[in-house]
């Protein structure tokens, strides 16, 4: 497999002996230490390597920085588990149901916890109990930070980060998988009475899922494939593939499960991968740990509404996403269930903050979008 740099190479190489205790491969000639430490930082896996990393000669202006970053990231990571672990206190004694999600549980099946870097804590929680939480968390010192559709974020300094979610996904881009069974597959805590734990299978499928809604809003990076891949490993067992594949078929996403399935086990077991599977590998290696920042998604979005409402131009597209449906409107604005004759205001008020707000990014997709459409009747 031909990766895009050595240092992209190497960090792969480390990152598999890290999830797999193995030995550290040799050091390639011409390796830029400082190159390999700035992709490990923006990817968000320096934690992961941080571990083997110490036991070969690296220069030492890097390994004081890989150093320093780790041992702050493991400051962090046991503040925020003391600060969940009162949290979970206050959620039994007031009778919420909960379920912790994403980093929050994958990080249990890396060899060594710390080894999985979270900037946050993801939390499935009884929408019924919405005030009580909120309350909660207030007289813990934290702000309501934003409301989205489908959770509440709140912070504390100084770096105390909780998102609580009402759903899994909501409707956003043509992308609304049902986790609606969730809870029923669920099992409760042994000891916490509110706690509950996903599945095997719903966190190997909601990890597809989330990295899937990474993927169309700009991609993703490499620390998605780790995740996958301990998922696969460690659960092997307990995987129903009959059901996953239903699941997956229902969601539409089984060859996008295929490729990084594929991929996992070509980064961390040595398999073959095709080339267009290389160069999907090499665009995360290419970006953050949460991607580019866009144009992947404006081309799928647009490639999505064609493949439903036929060649449609690009600028009757863009209207479509302007001037949205009904029931989105509703899903965004939940003031127009009531009153739904403030229907055109809204519209209104969604064309201004697109103006003001998201301006530069609409022009760039429109001309990206454009291109492409000239490229495609070319051939």
């Amino acid at each position: 497999m031909e990766f895009t740099s050595i240092e992209s190479e190497y960090l792969v190489a480390l990152l598999k002996c890290a999830l797999k205790s193995q030995n550290v491969p040799d050091i390639p000639a011409g390796l830029n230490w400082k190159e390999l430490v700035n992709i490990s930082k923006k990817q968000q896996v320096y934690s992961t390597i941080a571990p083997i990393i110490n036991k070969i000669n690296i220069p030492p202006e890097q390994a004081q920085e890989l150093i320093f970053y780790s041992q702050n990231e493991l400051v962090r990571m046991i503040a925020m588990k003391n600060e969940l672990e009162q949290i979970e206190k206050e959620l039994n004694g007031a009778g919420i149901k909960y379920m912790l999600l994403k980093g929050g549980v994958i990080k249990n099946y890396y060899p060594l916890q710390k080894m999985r870097q979270m900037s946050d804590y993801d939390i499935l929680y009884d929408v019924s109990k919405r005030n009580e939480l909120i309350s909660i968390m207030k007289n813990r010192g934290f702000n309501l930070t934003s409301s989205s559709e489908n959770s509440d974020d709140f912070f504390k300094k100084p770096y105390y980060t909780f998102e609580w979610h009402r759903e899994l996904f909501f409707e956003e881009h043509d992308f609304n998988p049902d986790f609606s069974d969730v809870w029923d597959n669920a099992s409760k805590d042994d000891e916490k009475e509110f706690e509950y734990h996903m599945s095997s299978n719903d966190l190997y499928l909601h990890t597809i899922a989330h990295m899937y809604k990474h993927y169309i809003l700009g991609g993703f990076g490499i620390r998605f494939f780790a995740d996958v891949y301990v998922l696969l490993t460690k659960l092997k067992d307990e995987l129903d593939k009959a059901y996953i594949d239903s699941k997956l078929e229902k969601m539409g996403l089984v060859d996008f499960e295929f490729d990084v399935r594929s991929i996992c086990f070509a980064l961390f077991d040595d398999k073959e991968i095709t080339n267009s599977q290389v160069l999907f590998l090499n665009e995360s290696l290419s970006f953050g740990i949460y991607g580019s920042g866009g144009v992947t998604g404006a081309k799928l979005y647009y490639d999505e509404y064609r493949s439903k409402h036929g060649d449609v131009s690009v600028s009757k597209y863009y209207r479509s996403k302007i001037f949205p449906s009904k029931a989105y409107m509703k899903r965004t604005y939940p003031v127009l269930t009531k009153k739904p004759y403030l229907l055109f205001a809204y519209y209104i008020i969604r064309l201004f903050d697109k103006f003001f707000h998201s301006r530069k990014r609409i022009k760039s997709d429109i001309k990206m979008l454009k291109e492409t459409v000239k490229e495609e009747n070319k051939q």
